[in-house]
């Protein structure tokens, strides 16, 4: 009897919060349903857009697991959303909860970037998430705080709607664009090398490596295709997430996504990836704790008329535009003289014949 009057108030409490507007959230219409999240290698993710109730994000902290969300507040303004846990974790005898801001970016019509406003919790497996008491009123001003600084372009979390993968994907990123012989180096072994193809030239939004040649699983994938689905640049080193285009998924040996982290170097491009979203301190030249390993690719084939190319090609039709014009000018310039020089003779020529005729009458 105590727990349903307790459960009572609670619900009272919650519905005058949301009344007066201390608590008051909206979920985006487009997220209602099930999404592949990359921050999270253990399920899918489902929003509820009814109850503002998200099924997912799972976080163990000082021992208790969090599975579960609601969306608490909002400032549309700025595209935050607070989310508060539906389950406690004991702190030492006292409950808390786990809060989760997420700053949030429309990629495609299918697809959603976004970014956790908070520290990493040294008691939540490091991830940025805040814990804060249950008694305690929580907003978008006093849970979407850092002490340490914002997180980086490298941690930047990918939304995928469920059977839309395809519909997300973009093109992948410059040192991607080709298909390359590859190794991958697991920290003991070497893999695929010099027996490998992976294509990125059929279609550029689409990484397809070729199994017979090599069996060695990439990005997580069963049938070797994955889509890229969200890139971006931090000095020389890309950030590639891609989608495994697999059908369905078991996390436990595939999983839905791989983020990689990219450069150049010496004519090869090096990669490392990680299991689910890039983490802050991933380069391309070692291995990750949760990927499997690092990548050398080397160039087999340029994708005809790939964005190098076409710099080259836009470059070389600036320089022979410019020849053109400095000949023209040029040509310009000696016809101009040689109009002066002729000009001048003639002239002479009309003065000598004046002058020779005024000696014949004199």
């Amino acid at each position: 009897m105590r727990e349903t009057n307790s459960l009572l108030m609670y619900s009272f409490v919650w519905a005058l919060s949301i009344l007066l507007g201390v608590e008051s959230c909206s979920l985006p219409a487009e997220w209602d349903g099930e999404w592949h999240d990359s921050s999270d290698t253990e399920r899918d993710i489902t929003f509820t857009r009814s109850s503002n109730y998200i099924v997912g994000w799972k976080h163990t902290s000082y021992s208790d697991t969090i599975t579960s969300w609601t969306c608490v507040d909002q400032d549309t303004s700025n595209n935050l959303l607070l989310f508060k846990s539906n389950q406690t974790v004991n702190v030492f005898g006292d409950l808390h909860r786990l809060y989760r801001c997420v700053k949030w970016e429309k990629l495609t019509d299918f697809s959603y970037s976004y970014q956790i406003y908070a520290d990493k919790e040294l008691n939540a497996q490091n991830h940025r998430v805040s814990v804060k008491m249950d008694s305690i009123s929580v907003d978008i001003s006093s849970g979407c705080t850092t002490t340490n600084g914002l997180p980086t372009a490298v941690e930047t979390i990918v939304l995928v709607k469920k059977g839309y993968i395809q519909n997300a994907a973009q093109n992948c990123p410059t040192p991607f664009l080709g298909t390359f012989n590859y190794s991958l180096n697991d920290g003991s072994s070497t893999f695929c090398d010099g027996t490998s193809i992976w294509d990125v030239c059929s279609d550029r939004t689409q990484m397809v490596v070729n199994y017979t040649l090599c069996s060695t699983k990439q990005f997580y994938s069963s049938g070797g295709v994955a889509y890229c689905v969200y890139s971006t640049s931090v000095g020389s080193n890309y950030y590639v997430t891609v989608a495994n285009a697999d059908s369905t998924v078991d996390f436990s040996t595939t999983f839905r996504f791989t983020c990689y982290a990219v450069t150049t170097s010496g004519g090869y491009v090096l990669a490392s990836d990680n299991k689910g979203a890039c983490v802050q301190d991933q380069n391309p030249q070692s291995k990750s704790a949760t990927g499997t390993g690092t990548l050398t690719f080397s160039l087999y084939e340029n994708c005809a008329g790939s964005t190098a190319s076409s710099e080259s090609s836009s470059t070389n039709t600036v320089l022979i535009a410019g020849i053109v014009v400095g000949v023209l000018v040029m040509a310009a310039v000696v016809a101009a003289v040689v109009g002066v020089v002729l000009y001048k003779k003639k002239n002479k020529v009309r003065t000598q014949s004046r002058e020779n005729g005024s000696e014949r009458l004199g």
